[in-house]
């Protein structure tokens, strides 16, 4: 009781603890996502303040080059005409002037009294023959003007002013504002405006940097980590309950999942994850020679605990979980692996595999085959399938076509059981199977009595007129051995010979038969002393 209610708890804990990893890890994707998202709404507001800059300063240069084509412009009226026209012509210009090489404004368009010392740089020679530059006031709060210079000639040069109150903006979108910082520069350095935050806290997250293509404007947008918490809140809120609830799911689950007690389905798949199906191998023996020409596969449950589950018992337990093709496949492999290092020696050796009889109504048991079998020593033409008589198969025709697909790729189809199956001799003359194997059942009747004698004798005559192989099973005395021999019978398995056997047992034994040289009739090859227990 306590060692499951630990269990239960231990369920739980991991339970809680993938609710709370999944809502931080959702957590974690929506900050990205917010974050993403800010960054390239930020560029757009970036590239949006830079294009007004960079808008109003072309036009200044473009009116400011039309009329220096007028020659000799100076203070007169029709001048300053020209100036108050050109200003009216665009929204971006307040005012245009005329300046000396010392730097002096001697006129604008609004006449001589706009008089004004030192607004430009003295003039030198090499100085670039558009030029721009920041003016304002004594007024901190007062946005700094833009000014835009044009040289004529002999130093002289015309100035246009770009108030600045036109070129700020804030295209930062209305969420993000109260926490944005924003600046303009003239090149590098030399802010034009700034749109400081009204909300502060926390560490710069997100930060923008862009600048003009044609003009020297620069633009850097930051945001503090306060900006996307507040973007996420209610996302958040949304997956703060998502994982309260899902926590509490997984809790209810592994309460149950720890009080959850696995079938025996469950039991054969972890047994088959952990190794535990072995195959055994049981010989069989040519009784011309009494050399080993092949084995029956014989699967072995082996439980941790050293016990061992014989197929009497597992195999029901297979068929009612719909198991039965796992297992096949696991021993197919196991098999393939261990024999490998038989077929340098014996490259006709026999492996006969039991396959059951829903099997034949599914062709996956056919692409298992090819599968296991595609690159390995042991080739399809060593492979016998053995199919029991004693369990009826629902679909004849599918059966049939399995069969053929089977036997195209090169390997045999044994009938096994006969004798004591309950269809008789129907099986063995409509699946066309290349191997009639003698029941143990029938093989005990040669020493009862004429009348098993003669029925063994028939299923021999069967089998000899419809050019199919015969192997006897459960031969227990030499005299069967005998008797069996006298009827045509070349092959034949039981504990006469060996009982199944594990892998490494079996290889011993067929290398020491291997080694023997049988020129008599057939014995039962040696059997490890530890066997013969």
């Amino acid at each position: 009781m306590i060692k499951n209610a630990r269990k239960i708890a231990g369920f739980m804990l991991l339970g809680a603890v993938g609710a709370y990893v999944l809502t931080a890890g959702a957590q974690s994707v929506l900050y990205w996502q917010a974050r993403t998202g800010v960054e390239e709404d930020l560029k757009v507001s970036a590239h949006l303040m830079l294009e007004r800059a960079s808008d109003a300063t072309q036009s200044a240069i473009d009116l400011l080059n039309q009329l220096a084509q007028n020659s000799g412009l100076s203070c007169t009226g029709d001048h300053r005409y020209l100036y108050s026209k050109a200003t009216r012509s665009t929204a971006w210009v307040d005012t245009i002037g005329l300046v000396d090489r010392n730097g002096n404004l001697v006129c604008t368009d609004m006449g001589q009294s706009a008089r004004q010392s030192g607004l430009l740089p003295i003039y030198q020679p090499d100085s670039k023959e558009i030029s721009l530059s920041l003016s304002g006031g004594a007024d901190p709060d007062q946005v700094l003007s833009l000014l835009v210079v044009r040289h004529l000639n002999n130093g002289r040069r015309l100035v246009a002013r770009v108030p600045g109150e036109l070129i700020k903006i804030d295209p930062v979108r209305n969420d993000l504002r109260r926490f944005r910082i924003a600046m303009l520069s003239l090149g590098s350095g030399v802010p034009w405006y700034l749109l400081e935050p009204i909300e502060t806290g926390g560490d710069i997250v997100s930060r923008v940097h862009e600048a003009s293509e044609f003009m020297p404007y620069e633009v850097s947008i930051s945001l503090t980590e306060t900006a996307l918490d507040a973007v996420t809140q209610g996302a958040r809120k949304i997956i703060n309950v998502f994982g309260v609830l899902l926590g509490l799911f997984a809790l209810v689950g592994a309460y149950f999942m720890g009080r959850y007690r696995p079938d025996e389905g469950d039991k054969i798949l972890e047994a088959l994850d952990n190794g535990e199906f072995v195959p055994y191998m049981q010989p069989i023996v040519d009784l011309d020679t009494g050399a080993i020409s092949g084995c029956e596969i014989l699967s072995r449950w082996n439980k941790p605990d050293g016990s061992v589950v014989p197929p009497h018992e597992f195999i029901p337990l297979a068929q009612n979980y719909s198991m039965t093709r796992e297992v096949t496949f696991h021993i197919m492999e196991e098999t393939r692996d261990l024999v490998d290092v038989l077929m340098e020696s014996k490259p006709d050796f026999k492996v006969a595999f039991n396959i059951f009889s829903r099997q034949l109504v599914d062709d996956t048991i056919v692409a298992d085959i090819r599968e296991v079998f595609k690159d390995s020593k042991l080739s399809f033409e060593n492979l016998i399938f053995e199919v029991s008589d004693r369990v009826p198969i629902d679909d004849i025709a599918l059966a049939q076509d399995v069969i053929s697909q089977i036997q195209a790729l090169g390997s045999e189809i044994a009938l096994d059981d006969v004798g004591s199956g309950h269809s008789g001799l129907y099986n063995l003359t409509s699946f066309g199977v290349n191997i009639l194997k003698i029941d143990k059942m029938i093989v005990d009747t040669l020493n009862e009595s004429v009348g098993g004698q003669e029925l063994v004798r028939g299923l021999i005559g069967l089998a000899d007129r419809l050019n199919i192989g015969v192997i006897a099973e459960g031969i227990e005395t030499e005299d069967q051995v005998m008797q069996l021999r006298k009827m045509g019978v070349s092959a034949a398995q039981g504990y006469l010979f060996a009982p199944p056997m594990p892998a490494s047992a079996f290889i011993e034994l067929f290398l020491a038969s291997k080694a023997r040289k049988s020129t008599t009739d057939a014995v039962a090859p040696e059997v490890p002393s530890e066997l013969a227990a």
